[in-house]
This record gives structure tokens, sequence and C-alpha cells, in this order.
């Protein structure tokens, strides 16, 4: 049976300082940034790609791109202010600050902000004050989820109580070891989901001061799943929060209603339809229309949302062509006008391009025509991560 299982504590840690391997650079930090940026972490090479968006959708190379990281970015995360940006890497999570044209200049002498957590999800809640991280804790040597305040004006992280703390490993004698595969705080800022492949997703409650908790009851389940070998991936919610969508492998995409203290029950006519491996999926900023990246087809399914019920409607034409192979992650531009995945299998060349700008057609709602594509020569490479500005 799949399971989704609460968690509840409060937690603490310190935050260790390691030894850095970047150059240092100044920014001012501060202030709200309104700029529309895209950064790409690749998986091949420590490098992060910055991009800005033109009103056309066509990119350009922000100045100083590509970042020297020192070591692969898993994972990004940027403030809704835009002032900073967090790299998750296997030496913990590094601190970057945006500066007024998007270029970004690494904080903290270059050293880790944070060194408990190899985070493979990281979020930023929608208030900016905190920072959560799903992957392995280094310091517990288990697979957790860890929670840090955020230092509003200077972007340095200070671990809440407890944490990190251990996620659901399974039932049985010997505990599953399953990497986290999906992180999200919902818009209204009240409640967790972490995937966990195999297992199902975990839910947990935001609370005051950064704690986690269940709510009133001890378990939550989700229903189960009737397809072989299913396996959760990405995570994605409407803007009022009121569902949860989930890209499940061998099942396609689940659409489940959020209730008291983040219980989940399938909506009729779930899961849909998708393509082969559905890894990420978003919904745009209006609610109206969803998303998935389909890995093993290299496409997307879309697909338009009706906000009383949850259920969806196949968009004419889906799925679209996601411009390169194997793509795994969507993310909204800050213009609200644009969708860019990222394709890990891609290398920029024959086609087969490392990320695809889209825009929203202007005859049929929600269907997706592409834009542009990394510029040559300075696109990512079998890129692992993305964000984008808010």
């Amino acid at each position: 049976m799949r399971r989704f299982q609460g968690l509840c504590g409060l937690f603490l840690l310190c935050v260790a300082g390691c030894g850095g391997f970047f150059v240092p650079q100044t920014n001012s930090g501060g202030g709200s940034n309104t700029g529309d940026y895209i950064y790409v972490g690749n998986g091949n090479d420590p490098f992060i790609a910055g991009f800005g968006v033109s009103s056309s959708g066509a990119l350009s190379v922000l100045s100083g791109s590509p970042y020297n990281n020192g070591v692969a970015a898993q994972s990004m995360a940027v403030t809704p202010a835009n002032t900073f940006l967090y790299a998750g890497t296997t030496n913990g999570i590094y601190l970057y600050a945006i500066n007024g044209d998007g270029s970004i200049a690494v904080q903290n002498s270059g050293s880790a902000v944070a060194q408990d957590m190899v985070a493979t999800q990281m979020q930023v809640d929608s208030t900016g004050n905190y920072l959560l991280a799903s992957g392995f804790g280094t310091s517990i040597g288990a697979q957790a989820i860890g929670i840090y305040t955020i230092n509003t004006s200077t972007g340095l992280l200070t671990a809440v109580g407890g944490s990190p703390i251990p996620l659901y490993t399974g039932n049985g004698s010997t505990p599953a070891v399953v990497t986290p595969t999906g992180l999200l705080i919902t818009p209204s800022n009240s409640y967790v989901y972490v995937s966990l492949g195999s297992l199902g997703v975990q839910i947990l409650t935001l609370g005051a001061n950064g704690a986690l908790a269940t709510g009133s009851t001890p378990s939550l389940l989700l229903p189960t799943s009737t397809s072989t070998s299913p396996s959760d991936q990405g995570l994605a919610s409407d803007p009022l929060s009121a569902f949860l969508f989930v890209s499940e492998i061998n099942t396609g995409l689940r659409v489940l209603s959020i209730g008291t203290g983040g219980s989940l029950k399938e909506v009729s006519g779930s899961p849909y339809a998708v393509g082969t491996g559905p890894t990420g999926v978003i919904v745009d900023p209006t609610g109206s229309y969803v998303y998935v990246a389909n890995k093993g087809s290299n496409n997307i399914s879309a697909f338009t949302l009706t906000a009383a019920s949850g259920q969806l409607t196949a968009i004419a034409g889906s799925p679209f062509a996601s411009g390169g192979l194997l793509p795994i992650a969507l993310v909204n531009d800050n213009s609200k006008q644009f969708v860019a995945v990222i394709n890990s299998g891609s290398n920029g060349s024959g086609g087969n391009n490392d990320m695809q700008v889209f825009k929203f057609d202007t005859t049929t709602n929600g269907k997706l025509d592409p834009v542009s594509t990394a510029t040559t020569g300075t696109e990512p490479t079998n890129p692992q991560s993305v964000a984008a500005s808010h």
C-alpha cells in the first residue's frame, strides 16, 4: 500500500561553515529585484548558467555567466523578493546575491551557509523567511528535511530547532532508502509535501517559527495507486492551495484535493494519462493550466484546470515536444508569459536544446509555442536544476 505519512516535531541545528572554493564577490544585497531571470544548474560540471528573458521570450546571457559554483548544483531556490539564490550541492547549500542586472555574486566568502544537508530539492516559503530543503541529512545520516530561517538582509541561514529531521522510510525491519524527488510548500504557506518515489508523499504542516507538525491524525494516507511500481516525482499546487498535483511514474498525473491538516483525496477522473516517465509538474500563475515534463517521451503534457473541481482537460495538440532529450523540470518566468523546460539529456547540439522557452499560444488557450533556446556556447550542459525570478 502506498503511504503518505505525517511527521511531527520541532528542530534545531547549528549551521557549520566550510572552506570555500569561490573567489569572494560583493553585492549590496537588500531590496527587491523585478527583473526576469532564469538560472540553470549543470549536472556534468560546477557551473550555473544565468539568462535574462526579454518581453518577447528571447534569452540573453547574464553578465559573468556561467558562474563557477565549485560543485554541481543539484537544486536551486530564489527568494520571493528575488534578492538571493540558494544552490544545493553535495558539499552543502551556497548563497548568491542577485544583482540588479540579474547577475549573481557568491556570498559568505564562498563558504557554505548550511553544511548539514545534501539538498536535492529546495523552496523558500512565500514570506521569504524560511528555506526548506529535502535530501540527505549528513549530520544524522538519513534522508531528511532541513528547515532554516533566512536573514532577509544578508541571506544567511540559521537552522530551526531539531533540523534536519528524518523523513519517512517505510515500514518493516529494513527501512527503505529513497532520495526525495520533490518538495512543495503550498502557496497558502500551510502545508509541506515531500515526494519519496515508491514510498509516496509525506505530509507536514508548516507552523510558527518554521516548525513542522502533523494535523490531528498521526498518519495520513493517500488512496492506493492502481498501477504497477508507481513512483512519485514532481509536486505542484494551484494558487488557492486547493489541489495537489503529483506526477507519478507508471501511473500518470494524480490530482488530489487538499483537506484539513493537509489530508488528500483523489478527485474524480484522476489519474490522468501523460507521457512516459512524468517528472516535473507546474501550474501556471493564473491557475488555469497544468504542465507535466515527460522524461521518457521527450515531451510536455498540457491540461486546462477546472478550479472548482480540480478536474483536467487535455489541451489541443498536447503533448508538445520539449525541444530536447529527457525533460525533467519546468518553471514559470517572472513576467508570467513564458514557461521554460530543462532537458537533462541534451547537449545543445543537433536540435537537442538544454533549455527551451515557450510562450502561451494566442489562439489555443494553454498551448505552448517554442520561442527560444539557450545561447550557443553558453547554454547549460545536461542541466539538473532550474530556478527563476518570481
